[in-house]
């Protein structure tokens, strides 16, 4: 077994993983794993497995905690991580939970499933205003790049946002853009108004947004208010 292969044994078990890039090893890019109560694997290191609590792994800026992993060796060099059983996940302003979340190492990006939650913390500059709002999001399945916060959510995803709720097919969003797409056929609400159609995009820096229609026109539903009416007062003597 190679020496990267070896693991140090403490009172609290810490596994320490150096991924390649470029064929060079760099420290900097470094997996570490504590918590473990049961490890154990292929002694070739193809493929290894670990259980416990309290696991949690780190990873630059990422965090993860979750009770089971498995870890398989790629062709690349590099380690593919399926994290299992009550898996969050923070990155930055980040958090995601879900049942099940399957990470590619060198490309920091992997993919979530079952009941998946991703929430981002609304951020403010020195003045106290909103830099970011912030954002919730359900659905099933989703696609995850750790390093620049961009994601694409799918199996009945549905998004919140201060200024409105939506769902589609497909959710979309790039971080350093700022910019949010539904498409697949989308549900928008805004206040009491809701707006169908097949896709829409948001600048969420702009605060603007553009619908376009598909093989239908766009709908639109208003809520029209009743105006009340005022009775009529009495006249003189009551008439």
């Amino acid at each position: 077994m190679s020496s990267r292969r070896r693991y140090i044994v403490t009172g609290l078990l810490v596994l320490m993983i150096v991924f390649r890039a470029g064929g060079v090893l760099m420290a900097a890019d470094r997996g570490i794993f504590k918590g473990i109560e049961r490890f154990y694997g292929d002694t070739d290191g193809q493929r290894l497995f670990m259980e416990g609590i309290k696991l949690e792994y780190f990873q630059g800026e990422t965090y993860l905690r979750f009770k089971a992993a498995e870890i398989r060796e790629m062709n690349d060099g590099s380690r593919e991580i399926i994290f299992r059983d009550e898996v969050f996940l923070t990155h930055e302003d980040l958090k995601v939970t879900g049942d099940q979340f399957c990470f590619n190492t060198a490309e920091e990006s992997g993919t979530f499933s079952g009941h998946v939650v991703l929430e981002r913390e609304e951020s403010r500059d020195e003045k106290g205003e909103a830099v970011k709002e912030g954002l919730r999001l359900v659905c099933g399945n989703l696609y995850l790049q750790t390093k620049v916060k961009n994601f694409i959510a799918t199996e009945a995803p549905r998004i919140e946002h201060a200024d409105f709720t939506g769902s589609g097919e497909t959710i979309s969003y790039r971080d350093e853009e700022e910019k949010l797409t539904i498409s697949g056929g989308f549900h928008l609400l805004m206040d009491q108004d809701e707006l169908l159609g097949e896709e829409i995009c948001f600048d969420l820096k702009q605060k603007t947004f553009e619908a376009q229609r598909g093989a239908t026109p766009l709908e639109m539903r208003i809520e029209i208010e009743e105006k009340e009416e005022t009775p009529e007062e009495p006249g003189p003597g009551g008439q």
